[in-house]
């Protein structure tokens, strides 16, 4: 690159799980351009994540009402060329990004690859080195204090067991193993190890929470909605994370967390947890349109559930954790 970039724009996501993936593109660029001024467009439920993350200069919320039609699009055109950024990387493959000046740095369509590995594949080929690069979430020591001032307060801290966190929802119903099942795996788990589970749910879902906690006899505590920074620190203090295809998967996978995560519907090859320390299940059932999400006709069985993912046992769960916990023996 002949000209090193003063001020660099990342257009990143709406939703939590694929703006967590974007943080891959961090380490490369402050290597490479450690004098520039990094900011990040992200959506605006996703923006405290990313917002308090020390190695971004600055997050810019898209609010995605202001940014519809032609109108407000325009709109957040001028108001990003008013920034004048030097380098553009456009992970949302954006056809408005090409308007904005400077130079862009965009993707191309690999088929089923990770996600991860289009972004990092784009930055090499604008001779960005990318060795090493993964998605992480940089949480600031106060925020690691605050998520254990919250296990103190519970008692949790003291016990003996293993902490597992469980998210048994997701933003679609297709994605969801039932939560009965988590409950069932949640009381093996505390049965064999003692375990310290917590039961995580986002807006809307303490549904699901309330119908897991009852199959587990109570053995398990209810985490309420919380801030994603204090949710991402959480989740950080945890051995283990169980969970669907969602934004926490990819947050636990994020801080460094093992995780143990249940597709069929969506595609683990493109939207998997990233990194080598993870257990994806699927139950190997071909339905002939499994994956059908993303670019499939999603849902169009219209059965409101994934016959394929419910076909994944309850057996197979425990052993998957079992084994992320390094715990030898049948379940």
């Amino acid at each position: 690159m002949d000209k090193r970039p003063k001020r660099i724009l990342v257009l990143s996501f709406t939703h939590v799980g694929d703006a967590t993936l974007s943080t891959a593109v961090i380490p490369p660029l402050r290597a490479t351009f450690p004098e520039a001024r990094l900011v990040f467009l992200v959506g605006e439920r996703a923006a405290p994540l990313l917002a308090g993350d020390p190695r971004i200069d600055r997050v810019i919320p898209l609010e995605q009402k202001r940014s519809r039609g032609f109108r407000g699009r325009w709109q957040l055109i001028r108001q990003l060329r008013r920034e004048r950024f030097d380098l553009i990387v456009d992970l949302r493959d954006a056809a408005y990004s090409r308007l904005l000046g400077g130079r862009r740095i965009g993707l191309r369509d690999y088929g089923r690859r990770h996600a991860v590995d289009r972004y990092l594949d784009a930055l090499r080929r604008a001779g960005i080195p990318t060795e090493g690069a993964t998605p992480r979430l940089e949480l600031r020591p106060e925020e690691i204090a605050a998520a254990d001032s919250w296990l103190r307060e519970r008692g949790l801290l003291e016990r003996e067991g293993p902490l597992i966190g469980v998210h048994p929802g997701g933003n679609w119903s297709y994605k969801l193993w039932p939560p009965e099942r988590f409950g069932a795996v949640v009381q093996a788990l505390v049965r064999r190890l003692r375990a310290v589970v917590l039961v995580f749910a986002g807006p809307g879902e303490e549904t699901l929470q309330e119908r897991l906690i009852a199959q587990a006899d109570g053995q398990a505590i209810p985490v309420p909605v919380l801030p994603l920074r204090l949710l991402a620190a959480l989740i950080a203090r945890c051995r283990l994370y169980l969970g669907n295809d969602t934004g926490p998967m990819h947050i636990a996978a994020a801080v460094g967390v093992p995780v143990v995560a249940l597709f069929e519907p969506t595609d683990d090859q493109r939207s998997g947890p990233y990194g080598p320390n993870h257990r994806v299940l699927r139950s190997g059932l071909d339905l002939g349109c499994n994956p059908c999400h993303p670019g499939r006709n999603p849902g169009g069985c219209q059965k409101g559930f994934c016959p394929a993912l419910l076909e994944i046992p309850i057996s197979s769960v425990i052993a998957a954790a079992l084994e992320q916990l390094g715990e030898e023996g049948e379940p």
